[in-house]
């Protein structure tokens, strides 16, 4: 290597600055390695070779290290091609490979930053390695690790730009942009329908089971549902009850089963709505539970190039609504998605899809598996339509009439409930208003006796229940109308977590519903259960939470402004992308700006600018000529400006006059008579 110490770049010798950015890029490495998951032993190997890096650089910052550049490059095409290699491995989700392409890159340009720019390089990585991170975060320790960087980040643009900032002025700054976004970011509505496009769905699993269409339920093997459809499965013992996962993802839904759901985290989704997640349906009903006629009768849907089409003719995807899902444990191969999904994009070469239309995959999910629905709203607005929907042909819904051997007070109950309504959706409302009216929601109810209809049970016995008694109860009660229902499982929207803008659902939000078929409507979803009395308290004491009230007006107040700017926007799209891209382009000139100025020309013209605000000054062709009339003291600082921009002067000198400079600006900026700016030749006013 030869060394030498006169080359035409300017190197950069201070540390701090150099420590700053390694700074930068160890919370962002980090921050990628806790949300994309990669191997700790990778992230602690370039974590220790960039830092070797960042100190072998600086000793030999004035170095040419021709042969080092030599190997960087082509060591750069390797990384290039195992780049490209993942992302064709990958096509539906490049992140990973980007990030892991950035961080090796990083750590091989380590080794070779002698100037401010290369020093520039590192800190942008640092930066997309950090929006990398946090398009993959579904947890608002997020916000730690953002913290973390925004102290670095300020710190690096600081001294990038020859700025020594105060402590004062960097606390102060960091817990204004901390207090700012931690106030307001709970509050941006999340209902605009916005597009997006990032995790459409994980790596395609090329997994070989032996799962052929049938249901699969997690931690439960060797068990014959079947024995349960028949008469004798009644004097069968109910499985043990599991927290951990919902007995309603089953051959076969137990009416028999209690116990109180655990709150383990199951899935998160990103969609702008919330929405129930639909799993299985049921059609056939035994007494004291749910099971499919035809649980193994399946189609299987390929591709050859995703999504996968639920349907015939699916809308495209500009037209449709998205939800993407984020399995947070290992699950069964149940699918859940929005009722109404269209176009489904999920990592495996097939699905199945029931005579439900319930969707399964070929292979129990597992955790970190992504996949997104693209769906139809569903819901219907117009209840002359409602009103004016009839009954379909019996025999083709069959099976969506099934009645057991059910007892004559049910349906004199139905029949009285019904019997001042004529249209099926008036007595649909009725039935429904009546279990809201009468039967209260409650998870702690008595087992199923033996020989005892779980309806009977529900509507003369218990008369309390949760949400797999109202729905039992509502479909059969439906059907003693004539009106085709069937029993579903699926989950509630769950809770939204406002850092992070996805809703997290977990165990207990698993919830049963009905879905009744009108013609021409067709299927109808519908849940019959009400709240229970907690929520009703919670609701009530939030209504007298003075704080809970004036954050709800904020977010309200909010919410009207970005509603507005919104509508505002999609009236008038080109002046609105003319407006919003010239206060970019603006924005972006003011700050590149800012950043080219040295810290010597930022005072000046601070200075300048406040002489010229109190009238003492006006533009002239050169800075003597504005401040002429002016005192010696600020003639002097003019000088002293001039010198460093023009005068050839050694570093040392430079750096006298530099702090200089800086002394007498803060001095004048600090001034508030307008007697300390004399026109007499006598300079300031000393202290």
């Amino acid at each position: 290597m030869n060394k030498t110490k006169k080359i035409n770049i300017k190197v950069e010798n201070s540390k701090i600055l150099r420590g700053s950015i390694f700074y930068l890029n160890f919370v962002a490495i980090f921050s990628v390695w806790y949300f994309l998951e990669l191997p700790i032993n990778y992230i602690l190997g370039i974590i220790f070779i960039t830092l070797i890096g960042y100190i072998y650089s600086y000793k030999n910052r004035y170095n040419v290290n021709l042969l080092l550049k030599i190997f960087m490059t082509l060591f750069m095409f390797y990384l290039l091609r195992e780049f490209f290699r993942n992302l064709l491995l990958q096509p539906y989700d490049p992140r990973i490979p980007l990030a892991t392409f950035l961080i090796n890159l990083n750590a091989l340009h380590s080794f070779d930053l002698p100037t401010k720019l290369d020093l520039s390089f590192s800190f942008f990585i640092s930066l997309i390695l950090m929006v990398i991170s946090g398009v993959f975060a579904r947890e608002s320790i997020f916000l730690v690790f953002l913290l973390f960087y925004i102290i670095g980040l300020i710190i690096s643009l600081s001294l990038m730009n020859d700025y020594k900032p105060s402590t004062k002025y960097l606390s102060g700054a960091i817990l204004s942009i901390s207090l700012i976004g931690f106030l307001l970011f709970p509050f941006i509505p999340r209902s605009l329908p916005f597009t997006f496009r990032q995790d459409i769905m994980s790596q395609v699993i090329q997994r070989i089971t032996a799962v052929r269409g049938e249901i699969k339920t997690p931690n439960i093997q060797n068990v014959n549902y079947y024995l349960y459809r028949l008469p004798e499965g009644r004097k069968i013992n109910p499985l043990p009850y599991d927290p951990e996962n919902y007995f309603g993802f089953a051959p076969f839904v137990d009416l028999r089963q209690r116990g109180i759901p655990s709150s383990s985290l199951v899935f998160r989704v990103l969609s702008s709505f919330p929405t129930y997640h639909r799993g299985l349906a049921f059609d056939t009903y035994n007494g004291f539970g749910w099971y499919q006629s035809f649980e193994e009768k399946v189609d299987t849907i390929t591709t050859d190039l995703q999504p996968f089409h639920i349907v015939k003719n699916p809308l495209p995807e500009e037209r449709l609504f998205r939800s993407t899902y984020f399995i947070e444990k290992d699950t069964g191969n149940v699918i859940f998605v929005p009722q109404g999904t269209q176009r489904l994009y999920f990592p495996a070469p097939f699905i199945y899809k029931d005579m439900e239309n319930g969707i399964r995959s070929p292979f129990e999910m597992p955790k970190n598996l992504i996949y997104t629905s693209f769906y139809s709203d569903t819901f219907i607005r117009s209840a002359k339509l409602l009103l004016k929907a009839q009954i379909p042909d019996k025999k083709k819904f069959e099976r969506y009439l099934q009645i057991p051997n059910i007892s004559k007070k049910v349906e004199r109950l139905v029949l009285e409930i019904t019997k001042n309504y004529e249209t099926p959706w008036e007595k649909v409302l009725a039935i429904e208003k009546y279990l809201e009216e009468n039967y209260p929601y409650s998870l702690d109810i008595p087992p199923l006796k033996e020989n005892v209809d779980a309806v009977e049970d529900f509507l003369f016995i218990t008369k309390k229940g949760y949400c797999e008694q109202f729905a039992t109860a509502f479909a059969i009660m439906l059907r003693i109308i004539g009106v085709p229902s069937r029993f579903v499982t699926g989950f509630s929207p769950g809770e939204l977590n406002p850092w992070t803008g996805m809703y997290e659902v977990r165990v207990k939000n698993a919830h049963a519903w009905v879905e009744i078929y009108l013609e021409p409507v067709g299927w109808i979803p519908i849940d019959p259960t009400p709240s229970g009395d907690f929520m009703e308290e919670i609701r009530i004491k939030e209504e007298y939470n003075i704080l809970g009230l004036i954050f709800d007006s904020l977010s309200r107040f909010i919410n009207e402004i970005i509603y507005f700017l919104y509508n505002l926007s999609t009236l008038y799209l080109s002046a609105f992308i003319i407006l919003f891209s010239s206060l970019i382009i603006y924005f972006t000139v003011r700050v590149i700006r800012r950043f080219q100025q040295s810290r010597e020309d930022r005072i000046f013209l601070k200075v300048i600018g406040m002489l010229k605000k109190k009238n003492l000054i006006s533009y002239g062709n050169s800075p003597y000529e504005m401040v002429k009339n002016l005192g010696d003291e600020i003639k002097e600082f003019v000088s002293i400006y001039y010198a460093l921009k023009f005068a050839p002067l050694k570093e040392n000198e430079r750096r006298e006059y530099r702090e200089k400079l800086i002394k007498k600006g803060k001095k004048i900026l600090k001034t508030k008579s307008f007697d300390l700016f004399p026109t007499n030749g006598q300079g300031l006013n000393k202290d």
